[in-house]
C-alpha cells in the first residue's frame, strides 16, 4: 500500500483531530459500537489504546467521570478525555466477552463487578429515583401500551415503583447496564467493564441486564423461569443483592423496554415484545 492510499484510509473528522492531537497511531479499524466510533491505537510510547468518541447526545455525559472514579478497579483505565467532544482513551483490552463464559459463570462475574463498581453516591451524575418518578407516571398513563402488551404486567410495573420508590434509590454510584458483551478479558485483569453507564442506583437495578441477555437458550414457559431464578441466585450472591428486589427491578425494566419499543417510529418487532413478555412471565415468584 502506497503512502497515499494509507493516507486515504486515515479516519476524518473529530477522530482524525484527536490522533493528531494526542500523538496516536491507528492500530486497527474502526468499528461502530452502538452509535459511537471506536478505533485501536497505538500511543506515543506504543502502548495499545481504544480511542472512542461518541455522538452528541448519546448517554455518556458522565461516562469520563465514573471512568475516573473507578480508577481501573473493575473497568477498563481511563487514559485521557474531552468531555465537550465525548472522545474518551480507553485501556485496550481483548475480544473476549462474557459470552466465551457458561451463563451462570458469567452472572457470577457480573455479580463480582457490580460489587466491585459501586462507589458512594455524588454528583452530578442522574439519580435512579428521578427515572423510576417518571417510569411510574409514564406506564401508569400508558394504556394504549395493553394492545400489544399485557395490563397486568404494566400495572405491576406500576405497583413494583410505587413500592420501590418508598426506600432509598440513590444508594451507589452502579454501572446501569452491565452485561455479557460490555465486559472484556483484558492482560491485567480476567474481565473489565469496558466503559460505563453511570446512575446513581442500587445494585438490584444495575443487575438487570443480565437476566434479560441470552435468553433465547434458556426455551420458553418454566424452562425460562428456572433458568432465571438460578441468575437471580448467582447474580444476587455474588453482588450481595436483595433477591426480591432484583426480581421487581427486572418487571420493571422489562415493561420500560416494551413502552420504548412501541414508541419507536417503526414500532417493536412482534418478536421483541414477545420476548419481554415472557421474561416478565418468568420472572414472577412462582412462574
Amino acid at each position: 500500500m502506497s503512502d497515499d492510499d494509507a493516507a486515504a484510509q486515515l479516519p476524518a473528522g473529530p477522530a482524525a483531530r484527536y490522533l493528531a492531537a494526542w500523538e496516536l497511531v491507528p492500530d486497527g479499524g474502526a468499528r461502530d459500537d452502538d452509535g459511537a466510533l471506536v478505533l485501536p491505537v497505538r500511543t506515543r510510547a506504543g502502548d495499545p489504546a481504544l480511542l472512542r468518541i461518541s455522538a452528541p447526545g448519546a448517554r455518556s455525559e458522565h461516562e469520563h467521570l465514573a471512568l475516573r472514579l473507578w480508577g481501573g478497579r473493575g473497568a477498563v483505565r481511563l487514559l485521557r478525555a474531552e468531555p465537550a467532544d465525548r472522545a474518551l482513551l480507553l485501556e485496550r483490552t481483548g475480544e473476549r466477552d462474557l459470552h466465551a463464559l457458561p451463563v451462570l459463570e458469567a452472572c457470577r462475574v457480573l455479580g463480582e463487578l457490580t460489587r466491585a463498581l459501586a462507589r458512594p453516591p455524588r454528583p452530578p451524575f442522574p439519580r435512579l429515583s428521578a427515572a423510576a418518578r417518571q417510569w411510574r407516571e409514564d406506564l401508569a398513563g400508558a394504556a394504549e401500551l395493553d394492545a400489544r402488551f399485557p395490563r397486568r404486567f404494566r400495572l405491576q410495573a406500576v405497583k413494583n415503583l410505587e413500592q420501590l420508590l418508598r426506600g432509598e434509590l440513590d444508594t451507589a454510584l452502579v454501572h446501569q447496564d452491565l452485561h455479557h458483551g460490555a465486559v472484556r478479558a483484558a492482560q491485567r485483569s480476567p474481565w473489565l467493564a469496558a466503559g460505563a453507564d453511570p446512575v446513581l442506583g442500587t445494585p438490584e437495578f444495575a443487575l438487570v441486564p443480565a437476566l434479560w441477555r441470552r435468553t433465547e437458550q434458556a426455551g420458553h414457559g418454566g424452562a425460562l423461569a428456572a433458568a432465571l431464578e438460578d441468575r437471580i441466585e448467582a447474580l444476587s450472591l455474588a453482588a450481595g443483592a436483595d433477591p426480591e428486589r432484583l426480581r421487581a427491578w427486572a418487571l420493571v425494566r422489562f415493561a420500560v423496554a416494551a413502552r420504548a419499543g412501541t414508541a419507536r417510529p417503526t414500532g417493536a418487532p412482534h418478536r421483541e415484545l414477545s420476548r419481554l413478555v415472557q421474561l416478565c412471565k418468568a420472572v414472577q415468584r412462582g412462574a
